[in-house]
Protein backbone atom coordinates (compact mmCIF):
# COMPACT_ATOMS: atom_id res chain seq x y z
CA UNK A 1 0.00 0.00 0.00
CA UNK A 2 1.30 3.09 -0.96
CA UNK A 3 2.16 6.39 1.57
CA UNK A 4 0.05 8.35 0.00
CA UNK A 5 -2.87 6.11 -0.29
CA UNK A 6 -1.95 5.36 3.50
CA UNK A 7 -2.10 9.11 4.40
CA UNK A 8 -5.50 9.63 2.88
CA UNK A 9 -6.69 7.18 4.73
CA UNK A 10 -5.73 8.18 7.82
CA UNK A 11 -7.46 12.06 7.18
CA UNK A 12 -10.63 10.41 6.12
CA UNK A 13 -10.60 6.57 7.39
CA UNK A 14 -12.32 6.67 10.93
CA UNK A 15 -15.18 9.00 9.54
CA UNK A 16 -15.17 6.30 6.49
CA UNK A 17 -15.41 3.11 8.55
CA UNK A 18 -18.29 4.38 10.47
CA UNK A 19 -20.25 5.76 8.12
CA UNK A 20 -19.85 2.64 5.94
CA UNK A 21 -20.81 -0.15 8.81
CA UNK A 22 -23.67 2.09 10.45
CA UNK A 23 -25.29 2.49 6.17
CA UNK A 24 -24.82 -1.31 5.46
CA UNK A 25 -26.11 -2.74 9.05
CA UNK A 26 -29.31 -0.34 8.57
CA UNK A 27 -29.87 -1.10 5.54
CA UNK A 28 -29.37 -5.18 5.98
CA UNK A 29 -31.54 -4.68 9.12
CA UNK A 30 -34.10 -2.90 7.37
CA UNK A 31 -34.49 -5.88 4.30
CA UNK A 32 -34.45 -8.52 6.89
CA UNK A 33 -37.45 -6.51 8.94
CA UNK A 34 -39.55 -6.71 6.19
CA UNK A 35 -38.74 -10.46 5.02
CA UNK A 36 -39.21 -11.55 8.70
CA UNK A 37 -42.49 -9.62 8.61
CA UNK A 38 -43.74 -9.91 5.18
CA UNK A 39 -44.67 -6.35 4.54
CA UNK A 40 -46.17 -7.40 1.06
CA UNK A 41 -48.62 -4.15 1.46
CA UNK A 42 -45.12 -2.38 1.22
CA UNK A 43 -44.52 -3.68 -3.00
CA UNK A 44 -47.99 -3.47 -3.07
CA UNK A 45 -48.13 -0.21 -3.11
CA UNK A 46 -46.21 0.74 -6.18
CA UNK A 47 -48.63 -1.47 -8.20
CA UNK A 48 -52.00 -0.25 -9.53
CA UNK A 49 -54.91 -1.18 -11.20
CA UNK A 50 -55.29 -2.09 -14.72
CA UNK A 51 -53.94 -5.09 -15.75
CA UNK A 52 -50.37 -6.66 -14.83
CA UNK A 53 -48.41 -4.65 -17.02
CA UNK A 54 -49.91 -1.98 -16.15
CA UNK A 55 -49.31 -2.67 -12.66
CA UNK A 56 -45.39 -3.89 -13.47
CA UNK A 57 -45.06 -0.08 -15.44
CA UNK A 58 -47.12 2.06 -13.28
CA UNK A 59 -44.97 0.43 -10.23
CA UNK A 60 -41.79 0.97 -11.43
CA UNK A 61 -42.65 4.56 -12.51
CA UNK A 62 -43.70 5.89 -9.11
CA UNK A 63 -41.09 4.29 -7.59
CA UNK A 64 -38.43 6.08 -10.41
CA UNK A 65 -40.40 9.48 -9.42
CA UNK A 66 -40.16 8.66 -5.59
CA UNK A 67 -36.39 7.76 -5.70
CA UNK A 68 -35.20 10.93 -7.85
CA UNK A 69 -37.00 13.28 -5.37
CA UNK A 70 -35.77 11.85 -3.02
CA UNK A 71 -32.24 11.82 -3.88
CA UNK A 72 -33.16 15.80 -5.42
CA UNK A 73 -33.74 16.29 -1.99
CA UNK A 74 -30.20 14.72 -0.12
CA UNK A 75 -31.45 11.47 0.21
CA UNK A 76 -28.58 8.58 0.36
CA UNK A 77 -28.67 6.95 -3.10
CA UNK A 78 -27.51 4.01 -1.41
CA UNK A 79 -30.98 3.53 0.19
CA UNK A 80 -32.49 3.79 -3.02
CA UNK A 81 -29.81 0.85 -4.92
CA UNK A 82 -30.36 -1.22 -1.99
CA UNK A 83 -34.80 -0.77 -2.26
CA UNK A 84 -34.77 -1.04 -5.89
CA UNK A 85 -33.36 -4.01 -6.23
CA UNK A 86 -34.44 -5.45 -3.13
CA UNK A 87 -37.99 -4.59 -4.95
CA UNK A 88 -37.55 -5.59 -8.10
CA UNK A 89 -34.73 -7.58 -8.49
CA UNK A 90 -30.97 -6.94 -9.10
CA UNK A 91 -30.85 -5.92 -12.97
CA UNK A 92 -34.22 -4.05 -13.05
CA UNK A 93 -33.85 -2.40 -9.51
CA UNK A 94 -30.07 -1.32 -10.25
CA UNK A 95 -31.09 0.06 -13.52
CA UNK A 96 -33.98 2.27 -11.99
CA UNK A 97 -31.59 3.10 -9.12
CA UNK A 98 -29.18 4.14 -11.46
CA UNK A 99 -31.56 6.02 -13.63
CA UNK A 100 -33.49 7.88 -10.81
CA UNK A 101 -30.33 9.32 -8.99
CA UNK A 102 -28.82 10.53 -12.27
CA UNK A 103 -32.29 12.37 -12.41
CA UNK A 104 -32.34 13.58 -9.33
CA UNK A 105 -29.10 15.04 -9.84
CA UNK A 106 -30.26 17.35 -12.59
CA UNK A 107 -33.15 18.09 -10.67
CA UNK A 108 -30.81 19.38 -7.97
CA UNK A 109 -28.48 21.08 -10.63
CA UNK A 110 -31.15 22.83 -12.28
CA UNK A 111 -32.50 24.64 -8.69
CA UNK A 112 -29.07 25.55 -7.78
CA UNK A 113 -29.05 27.35 -11.29
CA UNK A 114 -32.70 28.68 -11.37
CA UNK A 115 -32.14 29.85 -7.57
CA UNK A 116 -28.57 30.28 -7.68
CA UNK A 117 -28.50 33.33 -4.24
CA UNK A 118 -29.97 30.73 -2.29
CA UNK A 119 -28.03 27.71 -3.51
CA UNK A 120 -24.42 29.64 -2.89
CA UNK A 121 -25.39 30.59 0.71
CA UNK A 122 -25.99 26.77 1.31
CA UNK A 123 -22.81 26.04 -0.06
CA UNK A 124 -20.88 29.09 1.17
CA UNK A 125 -16.95 28.59 0.85
CA UNK A 126 -17.23 25.61 -1.71
CA UNK A 127 -17.91 27.92 -4.72
CA UNK A 128 -14.68 29.44 -5.37
CA UNK A 129 -12.48 25.89 -4.67
CA UNK A 130 -14.72 24.55 -7.34
CA UNK A 131 -14.27 27.69 -9.72
CA UNK A 132 -10.41 26.84 -9.94
CA UNK A 133 -10.43 23.40 -10.17
CA UNK A 134 -13.77 21.76 -11.03
CA UNK A 135 -14.77 23.89 -13.84
CA UNK A 136 -11.58 23.20 -15.55
CA UNK A 137 -11.80 19.12 -15.32
CA UNK A 138 -15.42 18.90 -14.86
CA UNK A 139 -15.63 15.75 -16.33
CA UNK A 140 -12.44 13.89 -14.55
CA UNK A 141 -13.21 16.05 -11.07
CA UNK A 142 -16.83 14.85 -10.81
CA UNK A 143 -16.04 11.27 -11.39
CA UNK A 144 -13.35 11.44 -8.45
CA UNK A 145 -16.10 13.06 -6.13
CA UNK A 146 -18.69 10.58 -7.07
CA UNK A 147 -16.38 7.50 -6.48
CA UNK A 148 -15.26 8.84 -3.25
CA UNK A 149 -17.73 6.69 -0.38
CA UNK A 150 -18.10 10.27 1.73
CA UNK A 151 -19.39 13.58 0.97
CA UNK A 152 -22.95 15.48 0.60
CA UNK A 153 -24.44 14.58 -2.72
CA UNK A 154 -26.56 17.16 -2.19
CA UNK A 155 -23.84 20.14 -1.66
CA UNK A 156 -22.17 18.46 -4.55
CA UNK A 157 -25.05 19.14 -6.90
CA UNK A 158 -25.42 22.54 -5.42
CA UNK A 159 -22.30 23.67 -5.54
CA UNK A 160 -21.78 22.32 -9.34
CA UNK A 161 -25.35 24.56 -10.64
CA UNK A 162 -23.94 27.39 -8.19
CA UNK A 163 -20.22 27.21 -9.83
CA UNK A 164 -21.78 26.53 -13.39
CA UNK A 165 -19.89 23.62 -13.61
CA UNK A 166 -20.30 22.37 -17.56
CA UNK A 167 -23.32 20.19 -17.48
CA UNK A 168 -22.15 17.75 -19.86
CA UNK A 169 -18.96 16.85 -18.02
CA UNK A 170 -21.01 16.56 -14.88
CA UNK A 171 -23.85 14.79 -15.63
CA UNK A 172 -21.60 12.07 -17.37
CA UNK A 173 -19.34 11.58 -15.14
CA UNK A 174 -21.81 11.37 -12.37
CA UNK A 175 -23.86 8.83 -14.32
CA UNK A 176 -20.09 6.97 -14.64
CA UNK A 177 -19.16 7.52 -10.84
CA UNK A 178 -22.89 6.59 -9.19
CA UNK A 179 -22.23 2.99 -10.85
CA UNK A 180 -20.14 1.03 -8.69
CA UNK A 181 -21.60 1.46 -5.39
CA UNK A 182 -25.43 1.19 -7.19
CA UNK A 183 -24.13 -1.62 -7.96
CA UNK A 184 -23.16 -2.82 -4.48
CA UNK A 185 -25.97 -1.86 -2.62
CA UNK A 186 -28.39 -3.66 -5.88
CA UNK A 187 -26.15 -6.44 -5.14
CA UNK A 188 -27.36 -6.21 -1.15
CA UNK A 189 -30.56 -5.65 -1.40
CA UNK A 190 -31.51 -8.28 -3.70
CA UNK A 191 -29.57 -10.49 -1.52
CA UNK A 192 -31.35 -9.90 1.34
CA UNK A 193 -35.12 -10.48 -0.65
CA UNK A 194 -33.78 -13.37 -1.64
CA UNK A 195 -32.06 -15.23 1.59
CA UNK A 196 -28.66 -14.79 -0.31
CA UNK A 197 -25.52 -14.65 2.09
CA UNK A 198 -23.40 -15.04 -0.69
CA UNK A 199 -24.74 -11.98 -2.05
CA UNK A 200 -24.80 -10.01 0.99
CA UNK A 201 -20.97 -11.04 1.98
CA UNK A 202 -19.93 -10.37 -1.91
CA UNK A 203 -21.98 -6.80 -1.63
CA UNK A 204 -19.91 -5.91 1.72
CA UNK A 205 -16.87 -7.16 0.44
CA UNK A 206 -17.23 -4.94 -2.83
CA UNK A 207 -18.08 -1.88 -0.64
CA UNK A 208 -14.79 -2.01 0.80
CA UNK A 209 -13.32 -2.17 -2.56
CA UNK A 210 -14.85 0.45 -3.81
CA UNK A 211 -14.46 2.81 -0.88
CA UNK A 212 -10.30 1.65 -1.15
CA UNK A 213 -10.51 2.20 -4.58
CA UNK A 214 -12.45 5.92 -3.90
CA UNK A 215 -9.35 6.50 -1.81
CA UNK A 216 -6.75 5.48 -3.70
CA UNK A 217 -7.72 7.80 -6.98
CA UNK A 218 -8.23 10.58 -4.30
CA UNK A 219 -4.87 10.23 -2.96
CA UNK A 220 -3.17 10.17 -6.68
CA UNK A 221 -5.34 12.96 -7.72
CA UNK A 222 -4.50 15.41 -4.93
CA UNK A 223 -0.70 14.41 -5.49
CA UNK A 224 -1.10 15.48 -8.79
CA UNK A 225 -2.85 18.52 -7.74
CA UNK A 226 -0.04 19.36 -6.03
CA UNK A 227 2.23 18.99 -8.46
CA UNK A 228 0.82 21.58 -10.54
CA UNK A 229 0.62 23.94 -8.41
CA UNK A 230 4.42 24.01 -7.65
CA UNK A 231 4.66 24.02 -11.33
CA UNK A 232 2.87 27.24 -11.95
CA UNK A 233 4.06 29.02 -9.30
Amino acid sequence: MSNRLISALRQMGPKLLIRGVIMVALLISAGLLINHYSFEDIIKNFEFTGGANASWFNGRVAFFCLAALFTAAGGPRQVISFFSAYFFGLLPGFLLALGATVTGCAITLTLAVVFGGMAREFVRGRVDVALQIWAKNALEVTLLIRLLPVGSNLVTNLTAGVARIPVGGFLLGSAIGYIPQTMVFSLMGSGVNVGSGTQIVLSIILFAVSALLGVWIYARYRKGMRGTSQESI
